[in-house]
């Protein structure tokens, strides 16, 4: 198991073993504010584990943080107006200040980036589907966001030396991926209410010829699927 994943592991144990003592502590009729149950809280947690996950260099954590704190706030302080009022509001300027981050912190990484950009994939769905084809030769990974939306990505013409990664953030969507059966895939993505499935099949058996692509980023409320049909 890598070290990444041994991480990942921890974090998911340390949460079970918070949820379990706060069981406990109401069980033993011990008060324990509601809100601590509340749809509010599991964004907050939600963002907390992108970010630990992600080192805090994805803008999505901050957003998640501070939607679910913002209307926690009426939980706690019980104000004169209703936040829930202005949910989706709010949850429309989260997904605009996501957008806007994750597009500069993009071209942050494409002026550090020094191989030929066609290379190098950024594709973002919003509310929308995104189909591609790659047939680059000197495939340099890249990054795909998807909200709201689905992502289908041909990786099959696609080729590399070595190593390449794709960073995934799925939101409330679905992607899917084609890649080659010889290829080896190492996802090590964060999956909340979500999922990684690797589907690829061959009818003959074929070995991998030291090609790795690497998938990291977070997968929210969504899947991601990895297909060669």
């Amino acid at each position: 198991m890598s070290r990444h994943n041994r991480n990942k592991s921890i974090y998911v144990g340390v949460a079970i073993l918070v949820i379990g003592v706060i069981m406990f502590l109401r069980k033993m009729n011990i008060y324990i504010p509601e809100w601590i149950w509340s749809f509010e809280m599991l964004l907050i947690g939600i963002g907390v584990a992108v970010g630990i996950d992600n080192k805090f260099r994805n803008p999505s954590s901050y957003i998640l943080i501070g939607l679910g704190g913002l209307l926690l706030l009426d939980d706690i302080f019980y104000f004169d107006f209703n936040i829930w009022y202005y949910f989706w509001p709010l949850l429309v300027i989260s997904i605009g200040l996501i957008i806007i981050f994750q597009s500069r912190f993009r071209a942050a990484k494409v002026d550090n980036f020094s191989g030929n950009e066609a290379d190098k994939l950024d594709s973002v769905a919003i509310f929308n589907g995104v189909k591609r084809s790659i047939n680059s030769k000197s495939f340099a990974g890249g990054e795909v966001v998807t909200i709201f939306g689905g992502t289908e990505l041909n990786l099959m013409n696609a080729d590399f030396e070595g190593t390449a990664n794709l960073e995934m953030t799925v939101l409330f969507g679905g992607a899917k991926l084609f890649v080659p059966k010889n290829w080896e895939v190492r996802p090590e993505v964060t999956s909340i209410f979500g999922g990684v499935d690797d589907k690829r099949h061959s009818a003959i058996e074929v070995m991998p010829d030291n090609k790795v692509l690497y998938l990291t980023g977070t997968v929210v409320f969504g899947g991601l699927e990895i297909v060669n049909y």
